[in-house]
């Protein structure tokens, strides 16, 4: 797939997905600031990564954009939620996301606390309504999975867990990297696939996971080679507070090596599904 068409097919998929996501926050209200902190995240810019894929994979299964909105809005509450939380004081006392101040820093750490559980409780709140087959109850089945102590929360306390130590090598990297990262990745094509072609939700997933990894090692790199106004973050905090990062395990040219390696990976298990340009693209995407 060329790169205008990748470029287009994406920002046609953004724009109606931002639509369906305004339409859905209009009813999301509180005499507090507490709809007004969840809102701040929500739509503080974030590239939708995850809605792309997804609502991308069910195009390409013959299955129906509008009915896989909102579980591509629902776990884009999710991610949302556990970004507020992972840069809390508590965890990684970040004071910029997206080139924005970071929630806690806007509204205090006890309404950040709160507008995460919040988006999270909204997440499902939502999407149950529209669970209305057993296929679609698999899907938030596979949505809370990805999210509880099995997925992204695991992730969250392994990484936690692993700062400070030099006795931690690139088995704990691939697990820290698989449930905090590849975990929303990997849903993101697993929904759509349980919902229409259950026979090949392993492969997604298997994708899902390369495509992944590929994710959080190239934000890695990044984090050592660009700059907090490009990224929109604050960088170089992984060798600053000693966090155990692709760039600490490979190095800087082991990495680009071991990141080229995951895109020939992703392009592989790409050509095995129908329409397969736009999976090559993204990966080019994430690489580039």
């Amino acid at each position: 797939m060329k790169t205008a068409e990748f470029k287009r097919i994406t920002k046609n998929l953004i724009t109606k997905f931002n639509n369906y996501s305004e339409g859905v926050f209009k009813s999301v209200e509180t005499e507090s600031k507490l709809s007004e902190a969840m809102k701040y995240s929500f739509f503080a810019g974030g590239k939708r990564i995850r809605p792309v894929l997804m609502m991308y994979t069910a195009k390409i299964l013959n299955g129906n954009e509008d009915e896989i909105l909102p579980f591509a809005f629902a776990l884009e509450c999710m991610h949302t939620y556990s970004l507020i939380h992972d840069d809390l004081p508590a965890l990684d006392n970040d004071g910029f996301r997206r080139g924005k101040p970071t929630n806690h820093t806007v509204y205090g750490e006890a309404t950040a606390i709160l507008a995460g559980d919040a988006l999270l409780n909204l997440a499902f709140e939502h999407v149950l309504k529209f669970a209305e087959t057993n296929d679609k109850i698999k899907a938030v089945r596979e949505l809370a999975l990805s999210s509880g102590y099995s997925g992204m929360l695991e992730g969250q306390a392994l990484d936690m867990e692993s700062e400070n130590s030099d006795v931690l090598g690139v088995k704990r990297l691939e697990k820290i990297v698989e449930y905090k990262t590849a975990k929303f990745i990997k849903v993101a094509l697993s929904v759509p696939s349980v919902i229409y072609a259950p026979e090949k939700t392993e492969l997604f997933k298997e994708l899902g996971s390369y495509l992944g990894r590929l994710f959080q090692y190239a934000d890695d790199l990044k984090d050592v080679i660009s700059s907090s106004e490009i990224m929109g973050k604050t960088t170089g905090k992984d060798e600053k507070e000693d966090k155990l990062s692709a760039v600490k395990i490979f190095g800087l040219n082991g990495l680009k090596i071991e990141i080229s390696s995951l895109g020939e990976k992703c392009k592989i298990l790409a050509k095995s599904l129908d329409n397969s340009g736009f999976f090559e693209s993204f990966t080019d995407y994430i690489s580039n």
